[in-house]
């Protein structure tokens, strides 16, 4: 049996608390999802990091520790 799929591990074996598994599953988590769900001709870094970089409002009004990648700009 084959099944065709994404996955995203998180390693925690150093990870203590919530804050930290926020901080190493955002903006992880959205990444994993765009690769799942976009058909392949429809991915391009430029459009996604736009998209992503206007989650952070949101995920900052839930505080939601996340990853601020300097390769992405951010909006507040």
């Amino acid at each position: 049996m084959s099944i065709l799929g994404i996955e995203a591990p998180l390693w925690s074996e150093t990870v203590t608390n919530m804050r930290e598994v926020e901080y190493l599953a955002f903006p992880r988590l959205a990444a994993v999802a765009e690769r799942a769900w976009s058909a392949a001709e429809r991915r391009a870094w430029d459009e996604f990091s736009l998209r992503l970089g206007a989650q952070a409002p949101r995920w900052s009004a839930l505080g939601v520790n996340f990853y601020r990648s300097p390769l992405v700009e951010w909006q507040r």
